[in-house]
């Protein structure tokens, strides 16, 4: 079918993986073959079940929780407003966030000393809700009392604590 030293060459490339196949054509074609039908639906379910953030989302949905000025990024969230320490340092930690990637802060996480401060709690009781987080996997330990939100932790805030902090005609759009 093919003469002696003819080879095919096919790359193929797919969501940012390239892979090359080459050789006898009637091989090489076989090859593609059995690498789309095995390797890439594998791959679409993998995808699948990736978390991610989505950044414009993001930011639309912590619209009203947070503000940017000239000082910093704040918590425009009244305390009485929110739920507890749990849902102050979520959002704290959510703003820290979006503070980071937005390029209005240096880090993207918080001390426990600087929870103390933003969220008005006692040691004690922040203390038990950071343990609380971590536990859940929305919040991580980076350093000695240093902690910042997860994916999985801005999910979840911005899942189940950011339509509670917003206002009625809000969080319906």
């Amino acid at each position: 079918m093919s003469e002696e030293g003819s080879n095919l060459e096919v790359v193929v490339k797919y969501k940012g993986i390239e892979t090359k196949f080459a050789g006898q054509p009637d091989q090489v074609i076989r090859t593609v073959l059995n690498y789309v039908r095995q390797v890439l639906p594998g791959f679409d379910i993998v995808s699948g079940l990736t978390l991610t953030v989505d950044l414009e989302d993001l930011l639309k949905k912590v619209k009203g929780l947070i503000a940017f000025t000239p000082e910093g990024i704040v918590a425009t969230v009244q305390r009485e407003k929110l739920g507890g320490e749990r849902d102050a340092v979520l959002l704290h930690l959510v703003k820290s966030y979006v503070g980071h990637v937005t390029g209005k802060a240096v880090k993207d996480s918080l001390t426990m000393a600087e929870l103390l401060a933003l969220t008005g709690g006692k040691p004690g009781t922040v203390g038990a809700r950071l343990s609380e987080l971590t536990s859940l996997g929305w919040v991580e330990r980076v350093g000695r009392g240093e902690y910042r939100i997860t994916t999985l932790g801005t999910k979840a805030f911005l899942d189940e604590v950011a339509p509670r902090l917003k206002p009625k005609e809000e969080a319906s759009t």
